[in-house]
């Protein structure tokens, strides 16, 4: 059978989304045909591009030990060296080599545009930066609104002409790339409870072979950016239990 696997953004909520994948692996699903990955999902998507997945729950359940939990600011955004450093780390183990597309948000003259790569088609330097720039979150210290009314303020204000940010910001579900391929299911790793896939996608696509992984858990807005051990080893632990018992040969 052909999967495929869409990996949504989340923040913190991404150690949900290593549970589901570190269960499908142990069950034996872990060969996937192409892979997508939006922000933190790029990050997780990473440990199966590179055939490192025994290291999600190692980091995951363990965050202090590899991350450090503080958030820190660093040009208006939230600082994610600490995790593309690992990455670095990682020894690129695969035998095969498998279309892994990753976005992030490209700003000039103050308007965003989507780059969608495949890290396929890149050395282990581009890879990771293109990952960098998918995960890296805005945040302006001085702002007083929400972080999504701060941001399009800020955009306006031309503070972020130039820069690379989350792909989230834009399209949190990198499906599409996915959908042209000749794949049997397609598994879409959400962190929100009550996701349902983007209209655009329900509408022009047969759904049938799509499968969509839920939390359980009604998460705060604020836990985006809840890097703390206990909050992302339970969650991971939640995902583990979901992913194992997820049917997805109906």
């Amino acid at each position: 059978m052909n999967i495929g696997l869409c990996l949504c953004g989340g923040g913190a909520k991404g150690a949900y989304q290593a549970g589901v994948i570190k269960a499908l692996c142990d069950r034996g699903i872990s060969k996937f045909n192409s892979i997508s990955g939006t922000s933190i999902g790029a990050v997780n998507g990473y440990f199966l591009f590179t055939d490192n997945v025994e290291k999600l729950e190692e980091i995951w359940t363990n965050l202090d030990s590899h991350i450090k939990s503080s958030i820190k600011i660093v040009d208006n955004t939230v600082d994610n060296s600490d995790i593309i450093e690992k990455l670095y780390s990682f020894e690129d183990k695969s035998t095969e080599k498998i279309d892994f597309y990753v976005n992030y948000i490209k700003i000039e003259n103050n308007i965003p545009k989507e780059e969608i790569v495949n890290l396929l088609n890149l050395n282990k330097e581009e890879a990771l930066d293109s990952i960098r720039y998918s995960s890296l979150l805005p945040f302006n210290p001085n702002g007083t609104m929400g972080l999504n009314e701060q941001f399009i303020n800020d955009l306006n204000q031309g503070l972020y002409n130039g820069y690379k940010l989350d792909g989230g910001l834009v399209n949190n579900t990198l499906i599409k790339p996915l959908l042209y391929k000749k794949l049997d299911k397609i598994i879409v790793i959400a962190n929100k409870h009550d996701y349902v896939l983007p209209d655009e996608i329900k509408n022009s696509n047969n759904v049938d072979n799509i499968i969509i992984v839920r939390p359980k858990t009604i998460f705060d807005k604020n836990d985006t950016l809840k890097f703390e051990t206990e909050f992302c080893r339970n969650i991971y632990y939640e995902g583990y239990e979901i992913g194992k018992n997820l049917n997805i040969f109906m």
